[in-house]
């Protein structure tokens, strides 16, 4: 609660852009049922965002599903960055290329958490329903070349 105004302010806020995902993890709880037609445009996320910092907001992740599936990613991290926003990428690292990383970074992006469906690679990939373990690690080393700060979140199983 903030003293000068007695009001609960968000401080962090997480951004669901989009259900759609590459991986097929068992214990998702997205609801995949949601089709890519109900996912909010550009603009209205955008007016979310502006809202958000008007109530006092200064941090923001962006999540799924899986982030990097929306095209506009660029354009949302550099309008909020804009914004004042702290931007953050939780990403399954799938479907993340250098030049993309290359292209958020430029655009404003603070920082990345890179998740892992499991500490081994059999399991990861097994439980992620297809390869993905070397991605994250390659992904992993383009993230902290880039001098750009990265958590990792790894499942335990």
């Amino acid at each position: 609660m903030s003293l000068l105004t007695g009001r609960r302010i968000p401080r962090w806020i997480i951004s669901e852009l989009t259900y759609r995902c590459p991986l097929s993890c068992p214990y998702c709880s997205n609801p995949l049922s949601l089709s890519t037609e109900k996912e909010l445009t550009t603009k209205e996320w955008i007016r979310v965002y502006e809202e958000a910092r008007g109530l006092g907001a200064v941090q923001l992740g962006f999540t799924g599903g899986e982030p990097l599936m929306r095209n506009d990613l660029v354009d949302l991290v550099r309008e909020t960055k804009r914004m004042g926003f702290y931007t953050n990428l939780i990403t399954s690292a799938v479907g993340m290329t250098e030049k993309r990383l290359d292209s958020l970074k430029e655009a404003g992006l603070d920082s990345v958490q890179i998740s892992f469906q499991a500490e081994q690679r059999d399991l990861n990939d097994f439980l992620a329903g297809r390869k993905s373990y070397d991605q994250k690690l390659k992904m992993m080393r383009a993230v902290t070349e880039r001098d750009i700060p990265l958590t990792l979140n790894v499942v335990l199983h």
